[in-house]
């Protein structure tokens, strides 16, 4: 297929379904009176309520600031100086930058750089936004199924520019209503025309920078050219150079699938991974083993035990058993973690479990997911990057976002066990910030990047765990952000006072999540919340569940 070059401004690429067309800012017809926020916002408008005090008037049209700023990126810096936003663009707007994919990380990345005055250039192979959050039916290459809900509530999962939820309305949302705040999100804002639609990127390639070190500065850091292809029948083929890239293509593509002694040599049934599942009445009169006991484990054997005869869910975490008998409530039987099946096609547990079924039927693996990141190649991208799987993680990183030798290349999204909307909020406004110049300090010399990279890579995570809990988080997420937001020059009380009322909420609702046994109930998913964020705190609106402790106001 010819190679085409991008055009005016790098624009000329195919944008929208491979229509190739040149992409220029439309300005607003008229812009009237401004009224302005307070200088120490944050975020234009985002104080914690769910309107925005600022207004733009554009036509006849009264318009959030936010909004208004995001229907014409070439003017958004100036709309935001104008009415005290503190992010100045310090001439960014040449800048160019790619984002690969446009799930929820990409057009929280989109967001951050439009509002420092750049004009991203964003990368969808699917013909829609979301991501990971645009269920298909009977696609067994994704990890979205149809009966899923959120295991955390929206109170906590929106993003701190665009609150959701507290109306007392149900708090843990199907993934249809995710994928529809998602699509609202990139309606408000505008990052519809960003995104390049039935465009895969196939090649990253690092610009050589003859040996030079890559200090603080963005300035000094080396440009890379993508490469990328139509996804659409005899698509094109091309290529262009950005001064950075954000890649946002998440970690929910590629398997990883367990091993142990006997699977693949004696088990006669079927076995299959969990981005696999999608309806549990295939498993109608089945015996089933979820090896996992997580939150896909856990629900996929919830949802399958309304239609198998029995479910094992193996857990690894699982208490000790009395007189090595499972734990049984109902048809579901959790037990330890499996570690062979035999000659006979028996399935043996660890902790002493007496149970050794030979009837089970399938074997689902709710395993998780490797890092993976196909359009880096350790020959042609002129680029030190170990992702091996199996042991899930990604080296050399600086605060687990920024390549450590080449911080124009970042990871929004790495860490896992994490509140992930806002937590990419945060990460993406630090990648903007500090390529745009308006951090308050910049990055630090390649030598501390690269040196505090091994110390990460060594450490096995915050936790010090083993190598595949690296970037496990969970409840360090919050000095992370912490220290993110510090990096980025936004941390104040209302900054605060967000972070703390996220904690809050994750740690109450994994308090009601976790005392409940994994596979069997999920009447944690009918509390309600609303958030309070004066007071670090959140109110029940309704729960089911009364011996937790209805309110939380924890020490930072």
């Amino acid at each position: 297929m010819p190679m085409v070059n991008g055009g005016f401004g790098g624009y000329g690429a195919p944008i929208h379904r491979g229509l190739i067309v040149i992409a220029t800012a439309s300005l607003f017809p008229f812009i009237g009176a401004i009224s302005a926020p307070s200088p120490a916002a944050a975020f234009a408008g985002i104080d914690g309520t769910n309107a925005p005090s600022t207004t733009v008037m554009v036509g006849s049209r009264a318009l959030p600031l936010a909004v208004a700023a995001s229907r014409s990126s070439a003017t958004s810096t100036s709309l935001a100086t104008a009415a005290g936003d503190a992010i100045s663009s310090g001439g960014s707007s040449d800048l160019r930058v790619a984002i690969i994919g446009a799930g929820a990380a990409g057009l929280a990345a989109a967001r951050q750089f439009q509002r420092h005055g750049v004009r991203p250039r964003v990368f969808e192979k699917d013909g829609e936004n979301g991501g990971v959050w645009n269920y298909v039916p009977d696609d067994r290459s994704r990890p979205m199924y149809r009966g899923l809900r959120t295991n955390l509530p929206r109170e906590v999962m929106a993003f701190r520019e665009k609150p959701w939820g507290g109306d007392g309305g149900r708090s843990y949302v199907t993934h249809n209503e995710v994928r529809t705040y998602l699509c609202d999100y990139a309606k408000d804002y505008g990052l519809d025309d960003l995104i390049s639609y039935g465009c895969a990127v196939t090649r990253l390639i690092v610009q050589d920078t003859d040996g030079t070190s890559c200090g603080g500065n963005a300035e000094e850091w080396p440009k890379i050219t993508l490469r990328w292809e139509e996804t659409r029948e005899n698509g094109q083929c091309f290529e262009e150079t950005f001064d950075a890239v954000c890649v946002c293509n998440g970690h929910y593509a590629d398997p990883s699938p367990p091993t142990f002694p006997g699977l693949r040599e004696h088990f006669g049934g079927r076995v299959m991974h969990s981005v696999e599942y999608d309806d549990p009445a295939e498993f109608d009169g089945l015996t089933v083993l979820c090896v996992g006991a997580r939150a896909s484990g856990s629900d996929l054997a919830r949802e399958i035990s309304q239609h198998a005869k029995t479910v094992y869910v193996s857990d690894a975490d699982c208490p000790a058993l009395v007189d090595g008998r499972p734990f049984a409530s109902g048809n579901v039987l959790r037990v330890p973690r499996t570690v062979s099946v035999d000659e006979r096609s028996a399935i043996h547990f660890g902790g002493g479990c007496m149970a050794a079924p030979t009837d089970i039927d399938a074997i689902i693996l709710c395993s998780g997911y490797d890092y993976s990141f196909p359009f880096i190649d350790e020959n042609e991208s002129n680029l030190e990057l170990s992702c091996v799987p199996g042991e899930r993680r990604v080296s050399p990183m600086f605060e687990q976002l920024w390549h450590a030798r080449v911080p124009s290349l970042a990871f929004v999204g790495l860490p896992h066990s994490v509140v992930p909307f806002p937590f990419f909020e945060l990460q993406a406004q630090a990648i903007a910030s500090h390529l745009c110049g308006t951090a308050p300090q910049p990055l630090p010399s390649e030598e501390t990047r690269m040196a505090a990279s091994l110390v990460d890579k060594e450490s096995g995570g915050p936790k010090g765990g083993k190598v595949q809990e690296t970037h496990f988080l969970g409840s360090f997420q919050w000095d992370y952000l912490r220290k993110t937001a510090k990096l980025t020059g936004v941390y104040d009380e209302e900054m605060e006072n967000f972070i703390a009322t996220n904690k809050a909420i994750y740690d109450h609702s994994g308090t009601e999540r976790k005392g409940l046994p994994p596979g069997v109930s999920d009447i944690y998913r009918l509390t309600c919340y609303e958030r309070d964020e004066s007071q670090k705190s959140f109110k029940i609106l309704a729960s089911e569940i009364s011996q937790v402790n209805q309110s939380s106001n924890p020490a930072r």
